[in-house]
């Protein structure tokens, strides 16, 4: 009887234990920057980064408490561990992050990529309009044109 009461007790012991660990496991909060694929640790004041595709992960120390513009939009994620580029793939998939390859070791990816992609863009958006612009003055021109020239003639 002591003995099943003792055994009752240890497995009720560490099922307690169990589910303890589980709700107080500690979670690392962490920024993450999709539109340049940039996690901030917010606990630590670090950014982490990857240059090359995500195959390595660098970080910095933030020198200023405000966000920079040019890393758009910011998505909360938490990790279990401080190494939360593991879960990389998991957090562009949901947010639809990019990966940023400056060493050109990924060619579809590469950041000069990017900016022609950018650049061929605001091409295309801008060649329409200065071509409007001119018919406009072609037109403009061919109607108070002749005007013009006649009222010369005439002086």
């Amino acid at each position: 009887m002591r003995q099943s009461s003792l055994i009752v007790f240890l497995i009720s012991y560490s099922f307690l234990l169990i589910s303890c660990n589980q709700d107080n496991q500690q979670k690392f909060e962490f920024y993450y920057y999709p539109y340049r694929n940039v996690y901030y640790d917010v606990a630590n004041n670090l950014y982490l980064f990857s240059v090359d595709g995500g195959h390595t992960w660098d970080s910095i120390k933030a020198t200023t408490d405000e966000q920079p513009a040019t890393l758009g939009e910011k998505k909360v994620v938490y990790s279990a561990t401080h190494a939360v580029w593991i879960d990389n793939n998991e957090h562009r998939h949901d947010f639809n992050g990019r990966l940023i390859d400056v060493t050109k070791t990924n060619n579809e990816n590469t950041e000069t990529n990017l900016a022609a992609d950018r650049k061929a863009k605001q091409t295309v958006l801008a060649t329409p309009a200065v071509k409007q612009q001119e018919k406009k003055l072609n037109f403009f021109q061919r109607l108070f044109g002749k005007k013009n020239k006649d009222k010369n003639d005439k002086n």
